[in-house]
């Protein structure tokens, strides 16, 4: 069970009405669960996309948390907004998928060629502290960023993702990687960075326009 005790209940609901549509369904409101699975089902699979390398095992991980969040309703425990608490769970089974798949051997975890929808968006020129991450004019540039990201180290990746793709805070993605919002902000800045020297390298190269 995923639980965050650093503010009340009632604080965090008043907030967040993703919170409250929780709260609901704990209290067994089946409808409230399909309200929340509408909204962030296809989110949760692009983000497992990216850190999984690929839409194979998207479908079966998304359903995975869900499945995740739905037994854990009697035990919801309120101390974070709703999203840093699915993300965290979402996370959790990438990093458990991915351990299973290299014990057996069955992924080399290089990108899926079949995966070519990305939300995330392209290559532009920005300061070092800030997201590399802008508008893509075609799809040979999101590929390039695509490819990018995946070299990243992993907890980068997985931070640079959670920030800049489903636009968690750093104390979002602390609480969804396991680490303190310091660490997540050095991980993001660090991710981003190598990320844009890696596209600066393309571009040189003239593969961005």
């Amino acid at each position: 069970m995923v639980t965050f005790s650093h503010e009340s209940a009632a604080s965090a609901a008043a907030r967040d009405p993703d919170v409250q549509l929780m709260l609901k369904v704990r209290a067994g409101c089946q409808r409230s669960f399909e309200a929340l699975l509408t909204k962030y089902e296809d989110r949760v699979r692009g983000v497992i996309s990216h850190l999984m390398g690929g839409v194979t095992y998207s479908d079966d991980l998304t359903q995975e948390v869900f499945l995740r969040v739905y037994r854990a309703r009697r035990t919801y425990v309120v101390g974070a907004k709703f999203s840093t608490w699915l993300f965290t769970i979402a996370n959790n089974v990438v990093l458990n998928a991915r351990r299973t798949l290299a014990r057996r051997h069955e992924v080399s975890f290089e990108r899926d060629p079949s995966f070519r929808d990305n939300p995330l968006d392209a290559f532009a020129s920005t300061p070092r502290d800030a997201s590399p991450v802008a508008a893509a004019e075609t799809s040979e540039v999101r590929q390039i960023v695509r490819d990018c990201i995946d070299r990243l180290a992993e907890r980068q990746k997985a931070a640079v993702v959670l920030c800049d793709l489903d636009g968690l805070s750093y104390t979002g993605v602390a609480d969804a990687i396991g680490t303190s919002a310091d660490a997540a902000k050095s991980l993001i800045h660090r991710g981003r960075s190598n990320l844009k020297q890696m596209l600066e390298s393309h571009a040189r190269r003239g593969n961005i326009l």
